[in-house]
């Protein structure tokens, strides 16, 4: 009669565990990623929020832009409004146009965008 094995030898179980340490190592990084990916995008989201609002509070003050700064209430981000490096040139008019830069600042990135406010300065 023959005798059967019953349980897994020591080197089975110790190839299963370096598996499984394989798997659970790959998966663990990618979760890491996931999650700084996810952190990433939501400071992105709370710059474009925060720019709009910026953009829509002066749009509703209704005066001439200049250069300003300031802090959000209850939050690290800071803005600052500036002439932009670009300069737009009319040709036929002799206008130049510069556009107003918003320069939002977080905890750990900041953010640009042109601002649709341009400072006109006829050229003589």
């Amino acid at each position: 009669m023959k005798a059967f094995k019953k349980g897994f030898t020591f080197l089975e179980i110790m190839i299963a565990i370096g598996l499984f340490g394989i798997v659970a190592i790959t998966c663990f990084s990618s979760f890491l990623t996931c999650l700084k990916n996810i952190k990433i995008v939501n400071d992105r989201i709370f710059f474009l929020i925060f720019s709009e609002s910026k953009i829509q509070e002066l749009k509703l003050e209704n005066k001439e832009i200049e250069e300003m700064n300031g802090i959000y209430s209850d939050t690290n981000f800071k803005w600052e409004i500036e002439l932009s490096d670009i300069i737009l040139y009319d040709t036929i008019e002799e206008i130049e146009f510069i556009p107003y830069r918003l320069t939002i600042t977080g905890p750990t990135d900041s953010y640009q965008t042109l601002l649709p406010f341009l400072k006109v300065e006829k050229k003589k």
